[in-house]
């Protein structure tokens, strides 16, 4: 089996993936137990039964303050969705993307060093880096992902959008979420919110009517489209899940299904996860 690690921005990114792939390729999000996962992220064979997440999660609780206990430090394993077609696992993690370099890196050499223990059941993994390209464009967040992590894998010149750079140490992709050929602004929300507006057209009208006829300029809602087009997304869907947050809104029981199967930005990003230039791909 092998595995590609997901590293996405937020808990709603995650979301996304999941029912992205999902939709468009058929995988299947499953509850396993850590340690029932493919080692080495589940249990270790021999005598070593802890795998990698169990390691991670594992800490001293006495040295923590109660929201840190409460609250796992970043990086975060969110999710698992199998390819049991292909023999592939995705593993997403909520990394923060820009704001965790070091965390993630240290993450990468955690996973390094645990494919090396032998016999494990996960023959090779794929990184995959998602990003918002938010107001620095595309160009500039693609020129800042080879900046922080060519000092792991090595020369990342070729890494570009929605693309594959064979490593000495896994495949590399970056996939960055931005407006349109024409405009490399803008992050996920902007793809997200015409989805929303297909599934609930009158609620969406309603939402966007009150978040844009009562934020004011110095408002946090304010700040940035995106940050608009969360509040509007999360008013739109409070009707089926009160209080909840962006993620609710287009999890299993959010937005209906057909909206992920025929959303251009989900079948180009399921198209990019399952691109991964594997090391035993016939040339």
């Amino acid at each position: 089996m092998k595995a590609v690690l997901v590293l996405c921005e937020g808990r709603h990114d995650v979301v996304f993936v999941q029912r992205s792939l999902g939709a468009v390729a058929g995988c299947r999000w499953r509850k396993d137990r850590i340690k029932d996962l493919p080692s080495p992220f589940g249990a270790l064979p021999g005598m070593s039964p802890k795998g990698l997440i169990a390691r991670r999660v594992e800490r001293d609780a006495d040295e923590l303050t109660l929201r840190s206990a409460a609250y796992p430090p970043l990086p975060q394993f969110e999710s698992t969705v199998f390819n049991e077609e292909a023999g592939i696992i995705f593993l997403l993690v909520r990394a923060n993307g820009r704001d965790q370099v070091a965390a993630v890196i240290d993450l990468l050499e955690d996973v390094d060093a645990s494919m090396g223990v032998g016999g494990v059941a996960i023959s090779e993994y794929a990184a995959a880096f998602l990003f918002d390209a938010d107001t620095v464009g595309l160009t500039a967040t693609l020129e800042e992902f080879r900046g922080h992590y060519s000092g792991h894998f090595g020369d990342l010149s070729e890494a570009g959008h929605s693309g594959w750079v064979a490593t000495a140490t896994c495949p590399v992709g970056v996939f960055v979420f931005h407006r349109t050929a024409e405009d490399e602004t803008g992050t996920l929300e902007d793809h997200l919110a015409p989805m929303v507006q297909s599934a609930w057209p009158d609620r969406y009208a309603s939402a966007r009517g009150f978040i844009d006829d009562n934020r004011q300029p110095g408002d946090e809602v304010s700040r940035s489209d995106a940050r608009r087009l969360k509040a509007i997304v999360t008013s739109a869907g409070q009707f089926d899940h009160p209080g909840s947050p962006l993620s609710a809104m287009i999890a299993r029981d959010g937005i209906p299904k057909v909206q992920f199967e025929t959303s251009p930005m989900s079948r180009a990003l399921v198209a990019f996860l399952q691109g991964v230039p594997w090391r035993d791909d016939p040339p």
